[in-house]
């Protein structure tokens, strides 16, 4: 794609390695949502600029950054925060496995005991893709003789209970080792209530900020489901937000998310209680694939709800929209003489959605 946030384009070769870090900036790794490296690279270029990209992989940005974690911890399309420990060569059969070991007891992972705190608890969870003879299971249990060789006082725990969890990544013949700093809470911002089909908060903030949310902004979101897209744009500052449902049980489950009883009400978003020319921006995740049950009427549904966005849609107005289905949305944005880019395509659930923008 030659189309990214800001126009900020993040190109790189090589693999990030332990380097001496005199400068005392740390490595970093975050996951995100394969398709979204690169609004994560653009959010990190205007909340952390001190932060210096390394590297982008799928899935995965490697950075280093002075800063504390707590900063990090604004990065809100990332999925997980991990302290990068080394990237290393692992062979493919089980006898590799003993240099697997080694190599793990070799690191000094003191760092790590202000993260666990006094327990020091600690698992391994293994991810394998090539061809290997052993399996992620083995490779975890390697990976935890040879912390347990390097620190014979930690305490291995196990799924449910432990103050430590790092991460191994094995692709072919090359592994990356890592130990992660934030729990589920982060990507799925604590407790909340979910819709069928709804998405993740880190999803949902990446289309946020795709519209490149201004204070002056009248927000609206025409199938908010359980509202993640409106909690996630409230955190910026806005004009005006409103989001709608057809579904009574999907307006419930965003009010008990948003708080507010005020923000979300029950419409059809093919006839929108809106002035024309009311709105800036539109963001919605569009029913698609398996959310469909019946698909022969969804083109004439694209087409009502994008004709309802037209009119409601300032001059210069945009809409940002998740979908599957771009070429019933493409058709619809022409007849109403919207201009329709394809932004980014993602990986969703076996799905392959993209980020689409309308313009009027």
């Amino acid at each position: 794609m030659d189309l990214f946030i800001c126009g900020f384009l993040y190109v790189s070769t090589g693999f990030p390695m332990m380097e001496e870090e005199t400068d005392m900036h740390h490595p970093y790794l975050a996951t995100v949502l394969p398709g979204l490296e690169n609004v994560l690279i653009d959010e990190m270029k205007v909340k952390i600029p001190e932060a210096r990209v390394q590297l982008t992989e799928r899935g995965k940005v490697y950075f280093k950054s002075c800063l504390p974690l707590a900063s990090h911890l604004q990065l809100r399309t990332a999925d997980h925060l991990y302290r990068f420990i080394d990237r290393f060569s692992v062979g493919p059969h089980k006898r590799h496995l003993p240099k697997l070991e080694k190599q793990i007891s070799e690191y000094d992972l003191s760092f790590a005991e202000s993260v666990g705190g006094p327990d020091r608890s600690y698992v391994v969870h293994a991810s394998r893709r090539g061809k290997h003879t052993y399996s992620r299971f083995e490779a975890a249990e390697a990976a935890m003789r040879g912390i347990a060789r390097r620190y014979p006082g930690w305490i291995r725990g196990n799924a449910d209970h432990h103050t430590l969890a790092f991460r191994l990544d094995l692709q072919g013949e090359d592994a990356v080792f890592s130990l992660r700093l934030t729990d589920a809470s982060f990507r799925f911002r604590g407790r909340r209530s979910f819709t069928p089909a709804a998405l993740r908060p880190t999803i949902a903030h990446a289309l946020v900020w795709c519209s490149s949310p201004q204070e002056t902004d009248t927000f609206v979101d025409p199938c908010c489901g359980s509202g993640t897209i409106l909690q996630e744009r409230m955190v910026y500052p806005f004009s005006e937000i409103r989001g709608g449902d057809l579904s009574e049980k999907a307006i419930q489950s965003a009010r008990a998310n948003l708080k507010d009883d005020h923000v979300v009400q029950r419409w059809n978003a093919g006839q929108l209680p809106l002035d024309s020319g009311y709105v800036d921006q539109f963001v919605s995740n569009l029913p698609f694939g398996r959310q469909i049950g019946n698909r022969a009427d969804l083109g004439d549904r694209y087409r009502e709800w994008v004709r309802e966005m037209s009119r409601v849609l300032k001059p210069g107005g945009n809409a940002i929209l998740l979908t599957e289905e771009g070429d019933l949305l493409s058709r619809a944005a022409d007849q109403c003489s919207l201009h329709c880019r394809e932004r980014m395509r993602l990986r969703l659930k076996g799905l392959r959605p993209a980020i689409y923008q309308l313009q009027k």
